[in-house]
C-alpha cells in the first residue's frame, strides 16, 4: 500500500439532528445533539488509512479541548500527525444539522485552520490530496509538494468557490459535485471525478460512469469525503482510476448508513464485502 499525504482541515463536528431543515428564521426543535471528529481534510485522511492506505496529514489545531480530542482520535486511526501543528487559535468547528432525510446543512467556523501553511515535500508519498478549507498556499503548497516527488496530486475544492479555478486546473485529478464543476468553467485538469450522489460518479473528460452501491440511508454528511479518501487510497495502492474510484463509491455507501463523518467511516474489510456483494449480485 502506498502513502497518502493528506493537508486540509480538522474539525469538532457539532451535529444536531432535527426531522426537517429548518427554513430562514424558523425554530426547530431537535432530537439529538452530538460532537465527532470532522473536518474535511482529516475525514479523508482517516477514510484513507481505514481502507489500508499509510497516511500523513498536515494542518493544525487550537490549543485547547476540542483539539487534544481530535489528534488522539487521528492517532488512534494510526495517521501520522508529525505534521499536525498547535496554535493559539481556537481549533476549527463545524455546525451541522441532518435532517431525518438524511440531507443536512452546515456552518464551518474555521478557527485553527486558517493558520495551515504550505507542506514539505515527502520523498515516500504516492498521492497528495487536498481541499478548500485551508488557505489556497496550502492548496498550492501540496502541489508543489506533489511536482516535486512525481506523486499524484488530487483535489477536492469545496467548498465551491474557494480555490482559483487556475489552480485547480493544475492538479492530475479534481474530485467535484455538480455545482463545483460549474464554478470551475472550462478550467479542469486532465482527470475529473463528477460525483452524482445517488447516481454514483462519472470520470471525465472521457471515462465511464460508475453506479452507486444500493445503501440505506441515515446521513450523506461524510459521503463525498469517504469517496475521496477511498480514491486517493485506492490510487496509492496502485489501482486504475475507475478501480480506485470504486472503492471510494463502495466506501460512501457503508458511509451514509451510518451517522457522522469520522464515525462512519468504513474499513478495507467492510468495503470489499460490499464490493463483493454488489459483483455478486450484478453477475
Amino acid at each position: 500500500m502506498g502513502k497518502v499525504c493528506v493537508c486540509g482541515s480538522v474539525n469538532m463536528d457539532v451535529f444536531g439532528y432535527v426531522e426537517r431543515l429548518p427554513a430562514p428564521g424558523e425554530t426547530l426543535r431537535g432530537s439529538r445533539l452530538v460532537y465527532a471528529p470532522g473536518g474535511k481534510g482529516a475525514n479523508q485522511a482517516v477514510a484513507a488509512a481505514r481502507l489500508g492506505a499509510d497516511v500523513r496529514f498536515f494542518g493544525a489545531l487550537g490549543e485547547d479541548r476540542f483539539g487534544e480530542t481530535l489528534a488522539a482520535s487521528l492517532a488512534d486511526d494510526g495517521i501520522d500527525l508529525g505534521a499536525l501543528r498547535r496554535h493559539d487559535d481556537a481549533t476549527g468547528v463545524a455546525l451541522i444539522l441532518v435532517a431525518d432525510d438524511g440531507e443536512n446543512q452546515i456552518v464551518v467556523l474555521a478557527g485553527a485552520n486558517d493558520r495551515v501553511k504550505a507542506p514539505a515535500p515527502d520523498p515516500d508519498a504516492a498521492v497528495w490530496l487536498t481541499q478548500a478549507e485551508v488557505p489556497v498556499a496550502a492548496v498550492e503548497g501540496t502541489l508543489a509538494a506533489a511536482r516535486e516527488t512525481g506523486a499524484t496530486a488530487l483535489v477536492n475544492p469545496s467548498p465551491a468557490g474557494r480555490l482559483p479555478a487556475d489552480l485547480v486546473r493544475r492538479f492530475d485529478v479534481a474530485i467535484v459535485n455538480e455545482t463545483e464543476l460549474e464554478g470551475l468553467g472550462l478550467d479542469l485538469p486532465p482527470t475529473v471525478v463528477l460525483t452524482l450522489g445517488a447516481a454514483g460518479a462519472r470520470i471525465l473528460p472521457d471515462g465511464p460512469t460508475l453506479p452507486a452501491l444500493p445503501a440505506q440511508v441515515v446521513d450523506t454528511t461524510g459521503a463525498g469525503d469517504s469517496l475521496a479518501g477511498g480514491l486517493a487510497a485506492g490510487l496509492a495502492e496502485g489501482l486504475p482510476l475507475a478501480e480506485a474510484l470504486r472503492l471510494g463509491l463502495g466506501a460512501a455507501s457503508l458511509c451514509v448508513e451510518r451517522l457522522g463523518c469520522q464515525p462512519a467511516m468504513p474499513t478495507r474489510a467492510e468495503v470489499d464485502a460490499r464490493l463483493a456483494c454488489a459483483a455478486t449480485a450484478d453477475g
